[in-house]
């Protein structure tokens, strides 16, 4: 029988660990951000999850909405993720401004026709998205490119495409 790499059981097999963290801090400074800038949430219920070491080298963070079966077993519809490794590394004023911004990508919307919230997503390119910009500029975007093109050793080409 020919030698077959793939099946040698010397081979060493690499495993991508990565381990979710529910995050009292991060829901602390959600509620913070909520009650500030009067975002209006419905009755959506919302996990807050640290990815360690990181959700991706270019993703600094993400807010999805929940399948059935973590809405069954969690009770959320939406889950916010972040890095780990880059939340350890930021500032409280960065922080926020990260919870600002991945709260508004969450939009309830109530339809009268039956009685029942439908749990929608926001496109990043939403006009509250450009109040975040008028009001506190994009140094707090800058930041976190940075942080994570320093975490994990980024070119500048690399930097620019960190998203949130």
């Amino acid at each position: 029988m020919p030698e077959n790499e793939y099946l040698d059981p010397t081979a060493e097999i690499k495993l991508i660990d990565k381990q979710l963290n529910e995050s009292p801090e991060m829901e602390e400074i959600a509620k913070e951000v909520i009650e500030t800038h009067g975002i209006d949430l419905g009755p959506a219920e919302i996990g807050y999850i640290l990815v360690y070491p990181n959700i991706s080298k270019q993703r600094a963070a993400k807010c999805m909405k929940a399948t059935r079966e973590v809405k069954h077993y969690s009770g959320n519809d939406y889950l916010i993720e972040v890095s780990g490794d880059l939340w350890d590394m930021l500032d409280k004023d960065t922080k926020k401004m990260l919870m600002y911004h991945q709260l508004l990508h969450i939009d309830p919307i109530f339809k009268a026709k039956n009685q029942q919230w439908k749990m929608m997503l926001r496109k990043p390119d939403f006009a509250d998205y450009y109040e975040i910009n008028d009001k506190f500029g994009n140094e707090w975007y800058k930041t976190i490119q940075a942080t994570v093109s320093s975490l994990h050793d980024l070119d500048p080409r690399q930097e620019g495409k960190v998203s949130v």
